[in-house]
């Protein structure tokens, strides 16, 4: 079998993203974070051994994406794809037409910094947590359980809607 396209059993290339989970080797912060924005569960931790990073795959069965071939070598990372691009943009595209993933179905319901879901809070609950004309412009609010960071509607969400749109369309 091909190093870059070494699969699990235990997930079909067209798991959908609820059931696909990803763990990212500190390579691919980038694409972490770009993953995390169209919805998709992935943990990125830059600064554990490759030993960890397969455990914690293995455990929690993630596919692991890297660009590290030695790391790919090793029988117990069996459930991983090697990322070729050095550049984000085309490592998102590897990955979701590898594993051919629907861009839209849960872009923006993920908290960026710390992958889990984000929940709708009440505009009411977060005035004091947004500057004024957030407050006054916006009407959705969600938030991270986790991290308690906000997410809104705004110029950044849309600049990150017509990265995807040029990517995937």
């Amino acid at each position: 079998m091909h190093l870059s396209e070494k699969t699990s059993e235990h997930i079909s290339n067209n798991a959908s993203p609820e059931q696909r989970k990803f763990i990212a080797d500190a390579m691919l912060g980038r694409l972490a974070r770009w993953l995390r924005i169209i919805g998709l569960d992935v943990v990125y931790e830059p600064f554990i051994s490759d030993d960890e990073l397969i455990a914690r795959a293995l455990r929690d069965n993630r596919t692991i994406l890297t660009m590290d071939k030695k790391l790919l070598e090793r029988k117990s990372a069996h459930n991983s794809l090697c990322i070729h691009s050095f550049d984000y943009k085309k490592q998102l595209q590897q990955v979701i037409r590898h594993y051919t993933i629907d861009v839209w179905s849960l872009v923006f319901t993920r908290c960026l910094h710390c992958n889990t879901i984000l929940y709708p809070v009440k505009k009411e609950e977060i005035k004091e947590r947004v500057p004024p004309y957030v407050f006054a412009t916006s009407d959705a609010f969600e938030t991270c359980r986790r991290c308690h960071r906000l997410f809104w509607p705004g110029t950044h969400r849309e600049n990150m809607r017509q990265i995807l749109n040029t990517l995937f369309h």
